[in-house]
Order: C-alpha cells, then sequence, then structure tokens
C-alpha cells in the first residue's frame, strides 16, 4: 500500500469493517482526516510499516446490564422527533449512574441516593485547563495526607456540563507518581467551596451551558471512586459512546425534520452506517480487546460527519453548525479517538 491516507485511515476503518463496507464517502472522509491528524512525531519516528489484519479475540468477558440503559435507549429513538436538547440532561444523567455503579462502592452509591432525593444533582469533570496530557493537568490531588488524613485537592477545570451550577461531582484528577487519573467525587458542600462561572454561549436551543471550575478543598480517602479499577472506565465508554453516537445521528435527522439540514442520498448512507453499526455493536453481549477501538472508531466517524456539514454549509444556521462542531470534541475528539488506537497499534505491525 503506498497511500497514505488509506494506511493511517485504516487504524479508524478497521475496527468499523466487521459490520459491512463504509459508504465509499465516508471511508473517504476517515482517510483524509486522519491524514490531517498525522503530527511531527508520527512523520519523523514511524516507519509506515503495513498495519497487521486484526486478530481474533481470543479472550470475551460478558459487559454488564443495567436498566438505566432501556432509559437511554427510549429517550433517544425521541430525539427523531424532538432533537437532543429537551432529553440532553436526562440522558447524560443516566450515563453517570451507570459510571457510578460501575465504579463507586455501596456507601458511595448510598451517598449518591440521599443527594438525588433531595434533587441534587450530579456533575462530571474532566477537561482540564492544563491541556489534553496528563502530565501538565492543573487538578491534583496530593499524594500524602495531612495530619488529619485530609488530601489537599487543586481543582482547574473547563468546559463542564452545567458546571456553573454544581450539585455533587464526580472529578477526574492527577495524582503526582501515578500514570494514569483517578477520580473523586465531591460533596454538595464541597462543591460550593469552588469557584463556578458559565463559559461561552448556550448550545442546543439554550438547553446546555457550559461551566469553568476553580478552587482548592480538603478530600478523604474514601471518596476516591476506585472499585473496578480503570477496566470500569472501558467498560463505561463501550456502553455509553455509541448510544451518544445514536443520539447525534438521531439530531441530524431531527434536523432534517425541521428543514435546519439539507439532506441528500449519500449523507443519509452515512447515517444510516454509523447507526446500524451502533446497534450492531450494541447488540454484542460482550467486551474484548477490540470493543474500545471499535467505539472510538464510531465516534471519530461521527465526529468527521458533522464537520464535514459544517464545511460543505449543509447546516443551515451558525447556531446548528456550533453544535455540531462542539459535539465533534465531547465524549471523544477526532485527535483523540485516532491516537488512542495508533498508540495500542503502532508496534504490532510489519
Amino acid at each position: 500500500m503506498n497511500d497514505l491516507s488509506q494506511l493511517f485511515g485504516g487504524f479508524i476503518t478497521a475496527p468499523l469493517a466487521g459490520y459491512k463496507a463504509l459508504p465509499e464517502s465516508l471511508d473517504r472522509m476517515i482517510n483524509q482526516a486522519c491524514l490531517s491528524l498525522l503530527d511531527s512525531e508520527i512523520l519523523i519516528e514511524d516507519d509506515f510499516s503495513q498495519r497487521l489484519p486484526l486478530s481474533v479475540a481470543k479472550v470475551k468477558q460478558p459487559l454488564p446490564q443495567f436498566e438505566q440503559t432501556f432509559v437511554i435507549d427510549e429517550l433517544t429513538k425521541a430525539i427523531k422527533e424532538t432533537g437532543f436538547g429537551p432529553h440532553f440532561h436526562q440522558i447524560i444523567g443516566l450515563f453517570g449512574s451507570i459510571m457510578l455503579n460501575l465504579t463507586a462502592t455501596e456507601a458511595q452509591q448510598a451517598q449518591v441516593d440521599a443527594w438525588l432525593e433531595k434533587d441534587i444533582f450530579g456533575h462530571f469533570l474532566m477537561t482540564d485547563a492544563g491541556g489534553p496530557s496528563l502530565a501538565n493537568w492543573s487538578t491534583e490531588l496530593s499524594v500524602s495526607p495531612d495530619e488529619t488524613g485530609m488530601h489537599h485537592l487543586k481543582v482547574n477545570k473547563k468546559w463542564g456540563i452545567e458546571a456553573h451550577n454544581l450539585g455533587f461531582v464526580m472529578l477526574v484528577v492527577k495524582q503526582s507518581g501515578k500514570p494514569y487519573p483517578i477520580t473523586l467525587m465531591l460533596t454538595p458542600e464541597q462543591s460550593r467551596e469552588l469557584k463556578q462561572d458559565k463559559v461561552g454561549s448556550a448550545y442546543l436551543d439554550g438547553a446546555l451551558q457550559l461551566g469553568n471550575v476553580v478552587g482548592e478543598v480538603k478530600v478523604s480517602p474514601d471518596q476516591i471512586l476506585k472499585k473496578g479499577g480503570m477496566a470500569s472506565v472501558n467498560r463505561f465508554l463501550t456502553l455509553v459512546r455509541p448510544r451518544f453516537v445514536k443520539a447525534l445521528m438521531h439530531h441530524l435527522l431531527w434536523l432534517d425534520k425541521e428543514n435546519r439540514l439539507d439532506m441528500d442520498a449519500e449523507l443519509k448512507a452515512n447515517i444510516d452506517f454509523i447507526l446500524g453499526f451502533a446497534d450492531h455493536f450494541l447488540a454484542q453481549p460482550d467486551f474484548s480487546i477490540h470493543s474500545v477501538d471499535q467505539v472510538l472508531g464510531l465516534k471519530f466517524a461521527s465526529n468527521e460527519l458533522l464537520a464535514s456539514l459544517v464545511a460543505s454549509n449543509k447546516v443551515k444556521s451558525f447556531a446548528d453548525q456550533r453544535d455540531l462542531l462542539g459535539f465533534t470534541k465531547m465524549e471523544g475528539s477526532s485527535y483523540r479517538c485516532f491516537f488512542e488506537i495508533y498508540a495500542k497499534q503502532k508496534r504490532a505491525r510489519r
């Protein structure tokens, strides 16, 4: 193969190939997008060897089942009639409930249930003001506790959903000396100690506002969400990312119904493929070595389809264009999706 766009695009298209052939325009779109993402490290250090065919997964584990997914799936269907805006917060809240089921102890879950009964809702803060690299994150938990057994936490998070009005918080943080982040749960009282501000204009016809959060608090070791370890994060994303992508594709169908998007046969075929792959993936009961790459590839395809609609002037209003471009960054940008797959596979090539 001497086509670099196909060589690197294959990191995304290969995980999607188990369903059926990609539409030609979507395949081309993905290949060109991957070519544009190649950074200096790849251009200098990669040997441009061929990708090996994906091997059959030798180990499969059953994915956990959650009652919340039925409600999410019903809300996702409704987006075709109403758009994403009216259902966004409920769907994201149900995603958070699944995450807590995977990572919280019984005592932590009981505390959350008590807050929810008082109409105190949860928020998730991931994006750090220090940038995408964990080494540069500004949000950091002290390694050693003080004389009272409490850890010092510095918070500097941005672009959180409704983060200008926090209830309780699931917060992803750096801890010095650890190669991976950890997740903490802050109480409503601790959240009120943090400075919270709206940032930017609202999305989805005013339904979604983002916020920035800065400050310092003391936390106890029992506030760490560590049930299930890092494997829980991968299983969580495997369950929710395809559903999030389905919601986005249904939002496109609604925009078309409302005459806010110019639909054509090519676009419809691409939407149908992405929806079909998501349904095909969600019908699988098991988690394997390929599951994470498949959902990363699916989100990449969704990102590039949304961006192409804006670039080709198929979306009629600036507000809708901004919404769609915003969703190319949420729950996995193309950059992160590509480089996560590339980093895992680059050593297993000839």
